[in-house]
């Protein structure tokens, strides 16, 4: 009998890329250190698309290397850490300095991470909503950011990168 005839399992999704389309609204609980964005965005990534639902922040913090990569006094000291991470799921991610219309692109056909050098806080990737990106914000609210990220919000922060999925 396989583990998924019990009838309350679900079959898994055939990729990463159909778990996210079924779960981009993975609930993204506030982080409770503001060093921590990096863990709960990579965190909420692993989840949303399957990787490993079962992912808590306290193992993505190991995961990308506590204190090495990620610490209370610099946050996530470089992305690289996060693209390995995701690699070692057996998935290929880039990083990837954008302007506003390849992260457009990008968010409608792939999962991602964003961050802004000048506004220093990572968020998970939802993807697009209407004319902007539809994120998944650890800090609601943090210099007047939500769950989406306008273009004015870009311009008004400048530096933006985003780690995301290969498919």
């Amino acid at each position: 009998m396989s583990p998924f005839d019990d009838g309350l399992t679900p079959e898994p999704s055939a990729t990463w890329w159909d778990y996210y389309q079924e779960h981009r609204d993975t609930d993204m609980p506030p982080q409770l250190r503001s060093w921590t964005c990096s863990i709960c965005a990579t965190d909420w990534l692993i989840r949303a698309t399957g990787l490993n639902p079962y992912s808590t922040r306290e193992q993505v913090a190991v995961q990308i290397g506590y204190p090495s990569c990620v610490d209370e006094w610099s946050g996530l000291k470089d992305t690289q850490c996060i693209v390995n991470v995701l690699s070692d799921y057996g998935v290929e991610a880039r990083q990837e300095w954008v302007s506003w219309e390849r992260a457009l692109a990008l968010a409608g056909e792939t999962a991602y991470i964003l961050n802004s050098t000048s506004w220093y806080h990572f968020v998970g990737g939802r993807g697009l909503d209407g004319p902007g990106l539809w994120v998944a914000n650890s800090a609601l609210g943090y210099q007047g950011i939500n769950e989406h990220v306008d273009e004015a919000d870009w311009y008004r922060l400048p530096g933006w990168q985003m780690v995301y999925l290969m498919r």
